[in-house]
């Protein structure tokens, strides 16, 4: 018998929570929420709106709920050359206005087509650099994007 595996969650390292919020809060629709205490660490946790419970013991009982967890680190030094993680991703549906809004960041994205798979992948960074795509179904895909 095989695995069965989901994605359970993304921890990023970042100095910058508050930049970061903000950002996956206007572009991936996500909203901080619960998040259990670690010992004063700093940091959150990102949901999607039908994800997120409104207290700790809602996301006990749905642990997965919360997608993106930050660590909040002090400032370092960018070090591409040894990347631990190259990309996370996503599956959405609403491409048109997922474009709109990133170019309403001014950020940079370039797309990528799969058609053998019915998809096409939006790759972007967020304001910490980390790579990202969201992957929609090609048929949402702008004539001119």
């Amino acid at each position: 018998m095989g695995l069965n595996l989901t994605l359970d969650h993304i921890n990023v390292r970042t100095a910058n929570v508050e930049t970061m919020l903000a950002f996956y809060a206007r572009v991936m629709d996500m909203k901080p929420g619960p998040r259990p205490h670690f010992g004063g660490a700093g940091g959150a946790w990102l949901y999607t709106e039908e994800k997120m419970g409104d207290s700790l013991d809602a996301v006990k009982a749905d642990y997965r709920a919360a997608w993106v967890h930050f660590i909040e680190v002090g400032p370092t030094e960018p070090n591409h050359g040894n990347l631990q993680i190259e990309h996370f991703a996503f599956t959405a549906t609403g491409m048109p206005i997922f474009l709109h809004r990133l170019k309403a960041e001014n950020c940079s994205y370039d797309m990528v087509d799969m058609p053998d798979v019915g998809l096409v992948q939006v790759n972007f960074r967020d304001p910490d650099d980390n790579h990202i795509h969201v992957d929609f179904p090609l048929d949402e895909k702008p004539d001119q994007a």
